[in-house]
């Protein structure tokens, strides 16, 4: 059986810590000057920056498994199991294409945010990565960070070397709201309204 693949944004996640880092520091230098009460005050709007950043920079992910693919973005999970995944492509982005189920039921496309497209600057900078060993064996994922042509393409790779037990077309995809992101925008949005 092979591990689980999860694709995310080293570098969104990297420049989240530091950001996170520089608002603690400014945080810490505004309470030695105005005093820790009237800092507490800005703790929200500081976190609803923080965490706006987080949102947008480092927490979408794709996950491929044996059962299918899984894009966890800001607001929506989509679950795509192989036998529904029709293309890939990662032109402006990674976006999945699904076949439809049923004659009404029409294909979806499903963007994911976790593995960004190379821009003009990031072409010329940076020649292609290599595409990430994965072992046939094991239980532990294997994380990577790629861009969407990257990942689009081991996607393909991975949906041919997985074998999908379950050939079944009657496997939907599904999709479900994120609740816990919405939940803690809603929170943070809250308390910087009061603050």
């Amino acid at each position: 059986m092979r591990p689980p693949v999860v694709i995310t944004s080293r570098v969104g996640r990297i420049g989240t810590a530091v950001l996170g880092a520089a608002a603690l520091a400014l945080m810490v230098w505004d309470a030695s000057r105005v005093g820790l009460l009237r800092t507490l005050v800005n703790l929200p709007f500081v976190a609803l920056f923080v965490w706006c950043a987080w949102l947008f920079w480092g927490l979408a992910s794709i996950r491929i498994d044996d059962a299918g693919i899984q894009v966890v973005n800001q607001l929506r999970i989509w679950n795509v199991p192989w036998a529904r995944l029709e293309s890939v492509t990662g032109r402006w982005g990674v976006t999945l294409s699904t076949a439809a189920q049923t004659g009404h039921d029409k294909g979806r496309s499903i963007r994911a945010w976790a593995a960004p497209a190379k821009g003009t600057a990031g072409k010329i900078a940076s020649a292609d990565r290599e595409m990430p060993m994965i072992p046939e064996q094991g239980s532990a994922p294997v994380r990577v960070s790629l861009d969407a042509f990257s990942a689009a393409r081991l996607i393909e790779i991975e949906q041919i070397q997985r074998r999908p037990t379950d050939q079944s077309s009657a496997a939907a995809v599904q999709v479900r709201p994120n609740w816990a992101t919405i939940g803690v925008t809603v929170i943070l949005v809250v308390l910087a309204i009061l603050a």
